[in-house]
């Protein structure tokens, strides 16, 4: 698409739509651009010029979202245009916001630095370049419908959840496709070879427009409602395995120096621009990853965690602080009421045990948006009679489910969840998880009674 048809860049996107580049979502602290890197890697150069940007244009801060996006925060209306100008001559935008919305594509970031990953990144850059040039589905594809290229190997994409998922088979050149969830829960439709991977990913978008008519949100809804038999009436596959051995991903095959890589994480997948400066001129590139992690490419001389944790990286796999999910929070999101974030770390230093073996978010209103599914522990802001925010906090619960307590001070609940850390410490049975440990004393509402006992 030359310079003289590209479409006008869209207005901010209103709060609940996905943004962009070129449709950036307003929020408390100005103006998030998304960008979406194709195949998830970035040159060192790329990577300095990308934070110069986020500085000079924005405030500073950056998050490495949970599809392997980079998002600037706190750009401001009036450098809006110099911004995507910029981002423009690094080729890192459309030509069109309705196409940037639907590439919406995510591949095994170990793919050439891992022997055992399938070669999957190509394929990655040849969908989204696809899907670009795909002028039907711009804006007939829900925003957040998605791709999924799991090459498999040391650190397969086994959680990652996709519309569409092309899962490699070990030991083969095939791919399982499949629909509608993360590995385990996808629905398997059959099996094909590298070289049909665009077409069969461009086919099934198209079959769902058709088969929905707009009825169901996402392709796991029409699966659910209608199966697969529409949709396997558009394929030409082989039939899918009767098993299918994918393997699965543990942190500790990614974080941390590895054959090829380090892999460097950040609580929350806040980044700011002096830690991107910093990487830009220690690796050659880099990759993005849907764990809240950036992978440096090549090996260092010497110990990583001597050289990354000073500078506030995680490399541990059993840090307790990637076990926190948290929003934006205040200040970052107009919804927010807390600071969420701040909130969250106060509890990684009560509760280690816990996030050993569970997971425990804050959320800084009723959305839920880091973390919908119940967790372990969820705290939930509101606000209060008296003015000032205050947690709902319930037990293997999601944001907006049932609450054993209302109305704590951020200061009360890190008291709370101390208790529960001591009462599970003191009264857990042998290699007893905490979500057995609950069910085995009676539920959240019976522990309520004990942890009280326990609270300071």
């Amino acid at each position: 698409m030359t310079a003289a048809t590209l479409n006008p860049i869209n207005p901010p996107r209103v709060r609940g739509a996905c943004p962009g580049a070129l449709a950036p979502m307003e929020v408390a602290d100005g103006l998030l651009v998304r960008l979406r890197i194709p195949g998830g890697r970035l040159t060192g150069p790329m990577t300095a010029a990308i934070g110069d940007l986020a500085k000079r244009y924005g405030n500073g801060l950056v998050d490495l979202s949970q599809r392997a996006n980079l998002q600037l925060r706190g750009v401001r209306p009036e450098t809006l245009s110099p911004l995507t100008d910029a981002l423009r001559e690094l080729g890192m935008v459309d030509g069109d916001p309705a196409a940037e919305r639907v590439r919406n594509v995510l591949c095994s970031p170990t793919c050439g630095l891992d022997p055992a990953c399938a070669p999957v990144r190509p394929l990655a850059l040849a969908l989204d370049t696809a899907l670009s040039d795909s002028p039907d589905l711009w804006s007939a594809l829900p925003a957040k419908f998605s791709f999924v290229l799991n090459g498999g190997g040391q650190a397969p994409l086994a959680h990652a959840v996709g519309d569409v998922r092309f899962d490699a088979l070990p030991g083969t050149a095939l791919f399982r496709v499949a629909v509608g969830g993360h590995q385990a829960s996808a629905t398997p439709l059959g099996v094909c070879a590298a070289d049909a991977v665009v077409g069969t990913a461009l086919t099934l978008a198209r079959a769902y427009l058709h088969l929905s008519a707009g009825r169901y949100r996402r392709l796991a809804a029409l699966v659910a409602a209608e199966g697969t038999t529409g949709l396997a009436a558009h394929l030409s596959l082989a039939p899918p395995p009767v098993t299918a051995s994918l393997p699965s991903l543990h942190l500790n095959q990614v974080l941390g120096a590895q054959t090829g890589w380090v892999g460097l994480a950040f609580p929350f997948g806040g980044l700011s621009v002096q830690r991107l400066a910093l990487i830009a001129h220690m690796a050659p590139a880099l990759r993005l990853t849907p764990w809240r992690a950036l992978l440096l490419e090549g090996n260092f001389s010497g110990d990583p965690a001597d050289i990354f944790q000073p500078l506030g990286f995680i490399l541990a796999p059993d840090d307790p602080r990637l076990a926190l999910s948290a929003c934006s929070g205040r200040g970052a999101c107009d919804s927010g009421l807390t600071d969420a974030r701040r909130d969250a770390l106060a509890l990684a230093q009560v509760a280690p045990r816990l996030l050993a073996h569970g997971h425990i978010h804050v959320s800084a209103c009723a959305k839920g948006c880091a973390h919908p599914a119940p967790t372990l522990v969820t705290l939930t802001a509101r606000d209060s009679q008296a003015g000032n925010p205050v947690y709902d906090i319930g037990l293997l619960a999601a944001a907006d489910g049932t609450a054993q307590w209302r109305g704590e001070t951020p200061a009360r609940a890190t008291s709370l969840v101390a208790a529960l850390e001591a009462v599970y410490t003191d009264r857990r049975r042998q290699d007893e998880d905490p979500t057995a440990f609950i069910t085995r004393l009676g539920g959240p509402a019976e522990l309520a009674t004990l942890i009280e006992a326990r609270a300071v």
